[in-house]
């Protein structure tokens, strides 16, 4: 089984305006859609596309919290959850214009609690058995300490067989590879290194010595570069797609690195997948899952 720990999800607004975000400006949008967001519930629902189950772990508050609770119920997902002793999960606007850049207006969330924490990291564990993987994603709630996701990666990986998964940034990326995870989906932002094949190729290296088994560095329109234990570095550009709205892109990336843990993919069919995910994302519209016929035609495409 998949778990997918969301520690800070949100609900998602996504407007579309014609010509882009206009600052200073009325802008009229053309369309909205309203999803469960946040990055580990995106994982969720790519997974479900690849007809994998997985269990979303996430901590809410508020009215809001109830408000993405009963969305995630009305999606027929499986969720473990826990509640902040204050405060609102937070809204998530996406605004996307024709051109297919989107912009990010993120709230904040509730304050970090490590009571509410502890609790969700033991009903998860009390779950776990050999096998299953563990998908840690995003940023946790405001005054998580540093060393959050390494203390969450250490707890899971004392069971035994299973993996986990970080895609982190800032700190928490930093302290949660010290923790040795199976796996990272980190950007060439979150790395500090510029975007570029080469400096991703050196870095993905680095980060398998460390003791990761499997890297993969995201670049957005300049492709990924993926490395694991045993396979060097490689840098693939992004597929030629229509891009209707970016984000969930490297979601749909990491839900291919849990997919592949879970079925044994190789490294060569792990990236394949990762890459024909966030094309087939890129695609659609919010944080709405890729279409399991898409991926699987720009599987087909992708160059070996």
């Amino acid at each position: 089984m998949i778990y997918t720990v969301t520690l800070n999800p949100a609900v998602d607004v996504s407007l579309h305006v014609k010509d882009g975000l206009m600052p200073g400006s009325i802008n009229k949008s053309y369309g909205v859609r309203t999803d469960p967001g946040g990055k580990g519930i995106n994982v969720s629902k790519t997974l479900k596309v690849l007809g994998k189950k997985s269990v979303i772990c996430i901590g809410v508050c508020g009215d809001d919290g109830d408000r993405l609770l009963r969305m995630l119920d009305n999606i027929g997902a499986e969720v473990i959850s826990v509640r902040y002793p204050s405060g609102n999960t937070r809204i998530n606007v996406k605004i996307t214009g024709e051109n297919g850049v989107t912009t990010d207006i993120n709230g904040e969330g509730p304050l970090y609690d490590k009571d509410t924490i502890v609790n969700l990291t033991a009903l998860i564990r009390e779950r776990l058995t050999d096998g299953d993987t563990v998908v840690i994603s995003g940023r946790p709630p405001l005054g998580a300490p540093a060393d959050i996701y390494a203390d969450l990666i250490k707890s899971f990986s004392e069971i035994s067989g299973v993996k986990v998964i970080l895609d982190a940034s800032d700190r928490y990326l930093i302290e949660g590879l010290f923790a040795k995870p199976y796996a990272v989906k980190p950007t060439c932002e979150e790395l500090e290194i510029d975007n570029d094949s080469d400096s991703a190729k050196s870095e993905a290296s680095e980060i398998i010595l460390r003791g990761v088994k499997r890297c993969l560095i995201s670049m957005g329109s300049v492709g990924a570069v993926y490395a694991s234990s045993d396979h060097e570095a490689v840098y693939s550009r992004a597929l030629d797609v229509k891009a209707n709205c970016t984000t969930g892109c490297g979601d749909a990336m990491t839900a291919g690195l849990a997919y592949a843990a879970e079925e044994g993919l190789s490294s060569d069919e792990t990236f394949r997948l990762c890459m024909a995910l966030a094309g087939a994302e890129a695609e659609t519209e919010g944080t709405n899952p890729p279409s399991k016929e898409r991926v699987s035609e720009l599987l087909d495409s992708f160059p070996i």
